[in-house]
């Protein structure tokens, strides 16, 4: 069997048996396709009047299915403000600038934690793993074995009863401080404190106070008891 398009620059001889047998199915679709001059009209559901594509009409079709991602509310239907929603997509897709992403980078050469000194800084190990962060989520109330992988953060296990959309606002509130407090000891030379971790949480949430919905008095109740029990 040859092939025009087998037959160009190469022996057919030369090509293996997979990349010969796409090249001959590619040469059928070739073969297949008539050209004439006459203009033919086309028409797509996302353009406009003057046939521009609106990329609002896809993004519309594409959020009304069926399907949808796991964490999307976890990470976007919550208090948190802009800044702290976007830390937490990146902390669930380990996209945070830990010490074995630096390793991996080649800007840094150890990638231990400065706070335990023990184990390799990674995301995991700054939000639950490390020693002082699980001392941290026991002094908040919480389990840190019921802490979920940053990859599946959504999945953890709150030991409070309150709106989903709470509990997600609070636990992305402590990892976020968490991270800040990983930056003060790193590049501010602090010592790893739990007294003001747990000060800038009690700050953060009073602050992040004014982000809950006015007329849902179970939202603010939850809110306020959380303050006062830090």
């Amino acid at each position: 069997m040859s092939s025009p398009l087998l037959s160009v620059g190469r022996s057919s001889g030369d090509y293996p048996p997979k990349r010969a047998r796409e090249l001959y199915e590619l040469e059928a679709l070739v073969l297949g396709i008539t050209l004439t001059e006459e203009p033919k009209e086309h028409s797509c559901f996302f353009e406009d009047d003057r046939q521009r594509l609106q990329t609002s009409l896809i993004y519309k079709a594409s959020s009304q299915s069926g399907s949808t991602c796991p964490s999307f509310s976890f990470l976007w239907r919550n208090f948190a403000p802009p800044r702290v929603k976007m830390f937490g997509w990146l902390l669930t897709k380990q996209r945070i600038q830990c010490k074995v992403a630096l390793v991996r980078k080649l800007i840094l050469q150890d990638a231990k934690c400065d706070i335990c000194g023990q184990e390799e800084e990674t995301a995991d190990h700054i939000i639950s793993c490390c020693i002082f962060a699980q001392e941290f989520w026991a002094r908040m109330g919480w389990n840190a074995d019921n802490i979920a992988p940053v990859q599946r953060l959504w999945e953890t296990t709150s030991p409070h009863e309150a709106p989903a959309n709470s509990i997600s606002s609070i636990i992305l509130l402590y990892c976020w401080e968490l991270w800040k407090h990983r930056h003060d000891v790193v590049f501010r030379g602090m010592n790893p404190n739990h007294e003001r971790l747990i000060a800038a949480c009690r700050q953060n949430t009073k602050l992040w106070q004014c982000r809950l919905p006015r007329n849902n008095t179970p939202v603010h109740l939850f809110w306020c008891n959380l303050t006062s029990n830090m």
